[in-house]
């Protein structure tokens, strides 16, 4: 990308203060505009926005956008789009929130912490001792089915807690990323797994997990990914997380081996139908931890993804390539 002349940008998503200060202190040559109004659009370099764009016809001198979203599912048939303009998501910016929240799924269900809460409710001190023993982390394996910005930052996490890490992605002889990372967080190198697969190799991986970490993106090329094949690889005592996009699994083979006793319990916050429909399964499933998609959210989140946006206009004005820059054909 040759080096911008002028980085005027049109803001329809929440910027904090602070970030917008940053912007202007990158260069006299950026100017930011509040809205998405048609004289403001009219005037726009770059977008930066949180649903909906508006249409190219809109922005004349528009040059890139940047989505706040990490997933490109709600704007992937927009005229901005197929447009055929650089659009940048904001991958790897809620690594962290995400992560933690993949973290606290996995220890509720290896410490039984759902059975504390039902014995908190009744007044029962313990109980039955059986449903409470749960397992501890170190020494076990993670098998991390997506080794991107997030699946990086969640070895980190599990790598502290004494775990070995096992990596699943598209193309694993490729070790570096190349994504967007917060200074000391993830594994942008790839340091941290002892071995590395495929996506057809997901069996000969799941046969080595105590864990399954899923951290896919959705797309048609990773729908039902995991399905009953690799799910039947699984020791009985394994749990999975998913904190990717609901239809990387398939939910029916999932129900199946939790109901058959063929894995300990599920940790879901993406789910193939969102909202999850009244009287669907998992609702009521004792060995599912359910939370609604809210892993990404945090106080943080506006900062988080205009770090994102604030590294871009910087190699925008310097005439260094973007980062996140979407791959329509991928999905991602």
């Amino acid at each position: 990308m040759s080096s911008a002349a002028s980085c005027v940008i049109a803001i329809d998503a929440p910027l904090p203060e602070a970030a917008r200060q940053r912007l202007g202190a990158l260069s006299p040559r950026v100017r930011v505009l509040d809205g998405a109004a048609p004289e403001m659009l009219s005037e726009a370099d770059v977008l930066y926005f949180w649903d909906q764009p508006p249409a190219p016809a809109a922005m004349p001198r528009l040059r890139w956008s940047q989505f706040t979203s990490a997933g490109i599912g709600k704007i992937a048939h927009s005229a901005l789009a197929r447009s055929g303009l650089p659009l940048a998501c904001a991958s790897g910016a809620y690594s962290t929130p995400v992560a933690e929240m993949a973290m606290a799924l996995l220890l509720s269900l290896q410490r039984r912490l759902p059975r504390c809460g039902e014995l908190q409710r009744a007044q029962v001190w313990r109980g039955d001792m059986s449903r409470l023993v749960g397992d501890a982390s170190r020494g076990r394996t993670m098998g991390i089915v997506g080794y991107g910005s997030l699946g990086r930052e969640v070895a980190r996490l599990a790598h502290a807690f004494g775990m070995t890490i096992l990596a699943c992605k598209r193309r694993p002889d490729v070790r570096v990323d190349p994504h967007f990372c917060l200074e000391g967080t993830g594994d942008p190198e790839g340091r941290l797994p002892v071995a590395w697969y495929g996506l057809g190799q997901l069996t000969e991986m799941f046969r080595r997990c105590d864990v399954v970490m899923i951290t896919l993106p959705g797309s048609p090329h990773t729908t039902h990914c995991v399905g009953a094949a690799q799910l039947a690889a699984l020791p009985p005592h394994a749990h999975l997380v998913n904190v990717g996009r609901g239809t990387v699994v398939d939910e029916a083979a999932l129900l199946e081996a939790l109901r058959a006793g063929r894995l300990a319990g599920a940790g879901l916050d993406v789910f193939a139908v969102e909202p999850l429909p009244p009287g669907h399964p998992f609702w009521s499933e004792p060995r599912v931890l359910m939370t609604p998609h809210i892993a990404p959210e945090s106080g943080t989140m506006p900062q988080l993804s205009a770090e994102v946006l604030i590294e871009n206009v910087r190699r925008d004005l310097a005439g260094e390539p973007l980062l996140n820059l979407v791959n329509f054909d991928l999905g991602y």
